[in-house]
């Protein structure tokens, strides 16, 4: 009795397990952007499109990873819900509803200053944190 009651746990556990990982968002084509411009240029918007594959509601959070910007570069990004003035740390998507889709998007104004830059955010699923995708845009001001 006890073997089978043990049993059932360790499969009850390997299948919650499974469910947790199991993905609840996709990147829409390309999780890496590469943009080019003239230094007296600027980037106007460069997104990154994800969409929610599950049938329910989801939360999407994301982190900064890397970001090797210029400083002189005059950047912001912007999510699904909200822009924000420079590259920050983190922060979370509104509600992205079944079939809905949602972005990262950054701006670039390089403010005549040559050089390349790659910023990289992770996101992920506020309810399935095990469950990451590494969002990456490249930037080449010549």
């Amino acid at each position: 009795m006890k073997k089978r009651i043990l049993y059932f746990m360790l499969l009850f556990a390997s299948l919650n397990s499974f469910a947790q990982s199991k993905a609840t968002f996709s990147v829409v084509g390309n999780a890496t952007n590469k943009e080019s411009l003239q230094k007296n240029k600027r980037l106007d918007i460069s997104k990154i499109k994800v969409e929610n594959i599950s049938n329910k509601p989801i939360y999407l959070v994301w982190e900064t990873v890397s970001n090797t910007f210029p400083k002189e570069w005059d950047c912001s990004m912007c999510q699904h819900g909200a822009c924000q003035i420079g590259i920050p740390k983190g922060s979370a998507f509104n509600k992205l509803n079944a079939d809905q889709q949602g972005f990262i998007a950054i701006h670039v104004i390089p403010a005549n200053k040559s050089g390349n830059g790659i910023v990289k955010f992770k996101i992920y699923d506020k309810a399935n944190p095990s469950y990451a995708k590494i969002l990456t845009f490249e930037v080449d001001v010549l």
